[in-house]
């Protein structure tokens, strides 16, 4: 199967490619940057440059649709939060390949992060939303986290004080308690697998880069019901925290690809999990990002394997500096951070 994936930036993208490769898949990468990531790795039979979607999605459409066309894609599966804008154009798209995503009608929901809450209260699981507001009927006498409702990375999550303009921004109670997340990989409304991991280190406020594995029962029935309820096809990922007494709530859904999908053990027959798929606990293992932990926190470098460097696949590794250069570059034109930097052209904001 010929398989197109976009946001090659990412190195769960990358990640990705290698175990789809390895399966026997051919695999074709896009991106929106000059020097993604994926560009030179050796998973990939070609790569293509997009226009970037948030900008110019007409013209991201039109490139997409000549990928598909002259790489005859089956499968086209973005993996970053352009998949929002992939979306966006699903019934135009789907005429000529599977998608691996749903409409923006079933994605925008669980982006939107008090909108959520409501979705995880008709879940009726025993997995809970922490108590969320409109920033503008937030309750004075709460501790509260203030959100923008469409997000990424908590680049802007505030504790405590509100914003000057509340305006799309929501309130959530703050929460105590020990932090994890779960990825699942699902397909017409079934979990095909699923990992789930905790961030030893972060790079910045939210974004990890030391991951280790964990499991909750409660979690993994909360991500199949929801998977089954929207009937949905494509990356669910979730953040939790456990509190002290043992109740698990759930902090917002990233409905795209994330680092949960590091964990799982290399020797993981992959692409035939796609096929059968289990909710069930998969083998997993520690990994890290070895550039960010060394300048996060450079005592934990080495200690788990790192996702960029393979022996048999060496140019992502030593290109990585190009990508992250582009990133520099792209802050400092647009005075942003480089976390921002990072998603400018791909974020979807509502």
């Amino acid at each position: 199967m010929t398989i197109l994936l976009t946001g090659t930036r990412a190195p769960a993208t990358l990640d990705l490619a290698r175990r789809l490769a390895r399966g026997g898949h051919r695999v074709v990468g896009a991106d929106s940057m000059r020097f993604p990531l994926g560009r030179w790795s050796k998973a990939f039979v070609s790569h293509y440059y997009l226009p970037p979607p948030r900008q110019a999605p007409e013209a991201f459409l039109a490139a997409l649709q000549g990928i598909i066309a002259s790489e005859t894609v089956e499968l086209l599966w973005p993996t970053c939060e352009e998949v929002f804008h992939v979306a966006r154009f699903h019934a135009v798209l789907s005429e000529s390949c599977r998608l691996m995503c749903p409409p923006l009608e079933t994605l925008r929901p669980l982006h939107h992060k008090l909108e959520f809450t409501g979705i995880v209260k008709a879940a009726g699981t025993r997995v809970h939303a922490p108590a969320s507001w409109p920033a503008e009927a937030a309750p004075p006498q709460e501790r509260l986290v203030w959100k923008p409702c469409f997000s990424r990375f908590a680049t802007r999550t505030r504790f405590d004080s509100p914003p000057a303009d509340r305006a799309g921004w929501m309130a959530q109670r703050f929460i105590a308690g020990h932090e994890f997340c779960s990825w699942a990989c699902c397909q017409d409304g079934l979990v095909r697998v699923m990992s789930m991991y905790e961030n030893q280190v972060r790079a910045g406020r939210g974004a990890g880069c030391s991951f280790s594995p964990y499991w909750s029962e409660e979690a993994a029935a909360f991500a199949v019901k929801l998977a089954e309820r929207t009937a949905f096809t494509g990356v669910l990922a979730f953040d939790f925290i456990r509190t002290v007494d043992g109740q698990v709530f759930v902090l917002e859904c990233n409905p795209r690809m994330t680092s949960g999908l590091h964990v799982l053990a290399e020797d993981l027959d992959f692409v035939r999990l796609l096929v059968q798929g289990t909710a069930e606990r998969p083998g997993m293992q520690p990994a890290q990002l070895a550039l960010p932990v060394l300048f996060s926190k450079p005592s934990l470098l080495g200690r788990a394997p790192d996702v960029i460097w393979r022996s048999g696949d060496p140019a992502p590794f030593w290109t990585q500096f190009l990508c992250v250069g582009e990133f520099v570059l792209r802050a400092l034109r647009s005075r942003i951070s480089l976390l921002a930097a990072t998603t400018v052209d791909i974020e979807y904001n509502g």
